[in-house]
């Protein structure tokens, strides 16, 4: 009986710490990337909030915005979560999310700052009065 019991526990302890999780992720790489940047956002304005009033509670701002996040792209906190804790224990697929998180910052601040940057370049309309007689 002990050893079965002893064979059982060895069993269970050998399955529950497998190295690889079942199941591909809810959302892919290029899904998470936006999501996480803007929840990267929500972090960043939070602590600038706390630095200029100390009295605020962040907390309950914090979670209103990132409520926000989810809804913005449509997923929630429990896919989320999910996809993130799949990607924590794939170190390279995470930094290339990382990578792509900065890559995507370093775009939007760009079109924040130059925003001519960002749209085509069009020619523009003729006035009437810019118009040659004919």
């Amino acid at each position: 009986m002990r050893r079965i019991s002893f064979l059982l526990l060895t069993l269970l302890v050998l399955v529950s710490c497998s190295e690889e999780p079942d199941g591909k992720p809810a959302l892919s790489q290029m899904e998470m990337v936006p999501v996480v940047y803007q929840l990267m956002l929500v972090d960043e304005i939070s602590l600038d909030y706390q630095n200029r009033d100390s009295t605020r509670r962040m907390d309950s701002i914090r979670a209103r915005k990132y409520d926000q996040v989810f809804d913005l792209n449509m997923v929630d906190y429990k896919t989320f979560k999910e996809s993130y804790d799949y990607y924590l224990a794939r170190p390279d697929q995470l930094k290339v999310i990382f990578d792509s998180v900065e890559a995507y910052g370093n775009r939007d601040r760009l079109a924040r700052m130059i925003p001519s940057a960002s749209q085509p370049v069009t020619k523009p309309k003729l006035l009437n009065r810019d118009k040659k007689p004919e």
